[in-house]
């Protein structure tokens, strides 16, 4: 059997995953006794990019959207898929409303680079969306920043990275929007569960 580690950064959530490459040797956990089989929370969910992943709860089905599972009662936590995600959460609705909201975001992300921005008087590229006003400008070393602004409040939230062009800061820019949207939407003390 062969093993290979992967890891991946999409949208700043490092994920660890280990793929094989011989289904026969595949454990299922599912009947392993010490393995809870309800109870489970997930942490977040993560896009692979491509179904590469392995379900470490089935051990069979090849996954792209990874569900990070964790249970009090077991030591480890489990990179699941939505079908056993919603087993060990014995929730229907949420994995895969989670999923496609990842789904949805991965889709919007694909596209932003292709949205009309407009020029401020400053001559900056800025959007006003999802309740958002999103700026990036040139620095005087060459490299871009940027600035988003909640238009419900007036907060502002100015990025400390640098990108060396307009097009990174601007998927900056998105990632950015998307967790301050997240976290906005989400309840007080509670994580939503997609990174994207």
């Amino acid at each position: 059997m062969i093993y290979s580690l992967v890891q991946l950064s999409i949208c700043g959530a490092w994920v660890r995953f280990e793929t094989r490459s011989n289904d026969q040797d595949v454990d299922m956990l599912w009947d392993q006794k010490g393995v809870p089989q309800k109870g489970w929370k997930c942490a977040g969910v993560t896009d692979l990019g491509s179904p590469e992943g392995r379900c470490e709860m089935c051990g069979r089905e090849e996954i792209r959207y990874v569900h990070q599972m964790s249970h009090e009662g077991y030591r480890d936590g489990l990179d699941v898929g939505c079908v056993c995600a919603e087993k060990m959460e014995d929730d229907y609705v949420n994995p895969r409303r989670r999923e496609q909201d990842l789904r949805n975001v991965t889709g919007r992300r694909k596209r932003w680079l292709t949205r009309k921005w407009k020029t401020s008087q400053s001559g900056n590229p800025y959007l006003k969306t999802d309740g958002f006003h999103i700026v990036i400008y040139p620095l005087s070393d060459g490299s871009w920043g940027g600035k988003i602004t909640d238009l419900g409040n007036g907060t502002a939230v100015t990025n400390r990275k640098r990108y060396w062009d307009a097009n990174k800061a601007k998927l900056g820019a998105f990632d950015g929007m998307i967790f301050l949207k997240g976290r906005k939407e989400a309840p007080s003390g509670e994580n939503n569960g997609a990174q994207g």
